[in-house]
């Protein structure tokens, strides 16, 4: 007899691929044919839900790609990465890592990244909100302690480097956008930063200084390491300038003081 882990995995299996329902159709008490037919009913379901989940997460991608070629890549990403998730909105975190080695879309290299950029924007969708930055906490902070704290970015805050003009990407893909379809190369990196100052998500390029500024804070450095890696990354970061900034738009929202 099958222990409940053993079925599960049949039933599993047997509702993501077609091939396994075969052999789970002896866990039913119908026939053979019956079973087969309710497992494929079922499996309908659940891809149906699945491909519904990936493409509420990843609109531009399924816009580039085309309704029945992303039907497709979402049957085989869910073949390869079933939900470990009871919220449907937390499925598709590896799907950017999936089309890297998704051999039907090599020939979009570009889409990976795309993936990675929307999914930083679903998450700062759902992210929790913190409470706004308490800059009479900051002033009140001895110069000396100032330089070591770490700076925290709101939850909904993702950052991303790429090869490709993911910007100029998101902006052509946007509803009502009636503008030119085209998208030149990229002549260097581009950096991105995604946040949520208010309600909605905002998309931005930022510089090179920016981003590593931003980026050494998620590895928990300080402010004076956080600013050695952005002067190293652009002499001409201004910390005073893009400061007051962050916080308005609520990517910074709080620090941590040496002095707790």
């Amino acid at each position: 007899m099958l222990t409940l882990g053993q079925l599960q995995v049949a039933f599993a299996a047997a509702v993501t691929d077609n091939a396994a329902a075969p052999s789970a159709a002896c866990l039913f008490a119908d026939d053979s044919a019956s079973a087969l037919q309710g497992l494929a009913i079922y499996r309908g379901s659940v891809q149906a839900k699945v491909e519904r989940a990936l493409s509420a997460a990843y609109p531009i991608t399924a816009q580039i790609v085309g309704g029945a070629f992303f039907a497709a890549m979402a049957s085989a990403y869910a073949k390869s990465t079933p939900s470990t998730h009871a919220d449907l909105n937390c499925y598709g975190a590896e799907f950017s890592a999936f089309l890297e080695s998704f051999e039907h879309a090599q020939n979009l290299p570009y889409l990976p990244d795309v993936a990675r950029m929307e999914w930083l924007m679903h998450r700062a969708h759902y992210a929790g909100d913190a409470a706004p930055f308490d800059a009479a906490a900051l002033v009140a902070l001895p110069p000396d302690a100032q330089e070591h704290l770490r700076l925290t970015l709101h939850p909904a805050v993702g950052l991303l480097a790429s090869p490709y003009p993911l910007t100029r990407i998101r902006d052509i893909h946007q509803p009502g956008y009636a503008g030119s379809m085209e998208v030149e190369p990229a002549v260097e990196t581009q950096y991105v930063l995604v946040s949520r100052p208010r309600f909605r998500v905002e998309v931005d390029a930022i510089g090179a200084g920016s981003f590593a500024f931003l980026e050494a804070h998620t590895r928990g450095e300080s402010l004076t390491g956080a600013l050695t890696a952005a002067l190293a990354a652009d002499p001409r970061f201004d910390l005073a300038g893009s400061l007051p900034t962050w916080v308005a738009n609520r990517v910074v929202t709080n620090f941590v003081s040496p002095q707790g």
